[in-house]
């Protein structure tokens, strides 16, 4: 069973326009709003195309039932800590002309540290039966920058491997307890190690520095420049394949999807990423913050290739 962690659950409400314009009027053409979090965009991939998952984390009291009330309906076993406040909204502006996606995300409810233990424990309770525990996203007020270094050393305790898709100080607290795979985009890996990176070169030697730490692998994910997967000794490369972007957000969970599929499957890295791609791609052609489903995987699968540098 794949564990997923989702502290700052959301709802994603996208808006499609064609050609945004900053400061003047823009007509939307549809939108849609979709229950959303790293984590929990994860899960559903991962159900989707055929996997077991559990969603852990914080859910809020007002407006929660929506988050619970989807997951049940799709069969995804979940388990939150539900806590005071409200559900947060995300605001997704895309511009399909420019395939763009402008962003408002809101920060989420304060957190108690009473709350922050009760999470801790609830998650060990399920250790015992994960094969994979995942890391994802971003943390409400009042939850330390450590939380994923705490969760990744009680993992290991357990002997669970972890992935951990994460920015800034999160990433840097939880890289310090060796995760087995961090999946940074080519930005949040820029800022913060404080490195450019404007080749594959530099990627590989940004994260063979994080690798000497005791990270096992690092993915970094540049968009339409493709992804890599880099190990100590070796550094896989995807550009991907031509196809119709619909909306991009949830891509880079969808990433992260597919590879997990793939290490519980026990299949190579070259293979790790390939499925990441392939499954980040079945998302990219849907609108909104939908995932990737069974279909649309096998029919980018065989469109995605990977090549060893």
């Amino acid at each position: 069973m794949i564990t997923t962690l989702t502290l700052n659950p959301c709802i994603d409400r996208t808006v499609t326009v064609d050609g945004f314009t900053y400061g003047g009027t823009n007509h939307v053409e549809n939108f849609r709003c979709d229950v959303s979090g790293k984590g929990i965009n994860v899960s559903i991939a991962l159900n989707n195309i055929g996997e077991a998952t559990r969603c852990l984390g914080f859910n809020y009291m007002d407006g929660g039932s929506l988050l619970t009330d989807f997951l049940n309906e799709e069969k995804i076993s979940n388990d939150f800590l539900n806590v005071s406040g409200q559900l947060r909204t995300n605001i997704k502006i895309f511009d399909r002309k420019a395939s763009v996606m402008s962003e408002l995300n809101e920060s989420g409810n304060f957190v108690n540290g009473d709350c922050i233990a009760d999470l801790v424990k609830k998650v060990e309770e399920y250790l015992p039966e994960t094969s994979l525990l995942v890391l994802d996203g971003s943390v409400p007020p009042g939850v330390s920058k450590d939380i994923y270094k705490i969760l990744t050393d009680k993992a290991r305790e357990y002997g669970v491997k972890t992935v951990i898709d994460a920015y800034g100080e999160l990433l840097l607290e939880g890289i310090k307890a060796s995760p087995y795979l961090i999946k940074p985009n080519k930005d949040e890996l820029e800022e913060a190690f404080g490195e450019k990176i404007q080749s594959k070169e530099d990627a590989i030697r940004v994260a063979r520095k994080i690798i000497a730490q005791g990270v096992t692998m690092v993915c970094v994910s540049m968009g339409k420049g493709g992804a890599m997967l880099i190990t100590e000794d070796k550094a896989y490369f995807c550009a991907g394949a031509e196809i119709e972007v619909k909306g991009v957000q949830g891509a880079g969970d969808s990433l992260v999807a597919g590879m997990c599929y793939a290490i519980v499957h026990g299949l190579s890295c070259a293979e790790m990423l390939r499925y990441g791609v392939a499954v980040a791609h079945g998302s990219l052609t849907l609108e909104g913050t939908q995932m990737c489903t069974l279909e649309s995987f096998q029919k980018m699968l065989p469109l995605i290739h990977t090549e060893e540098i």
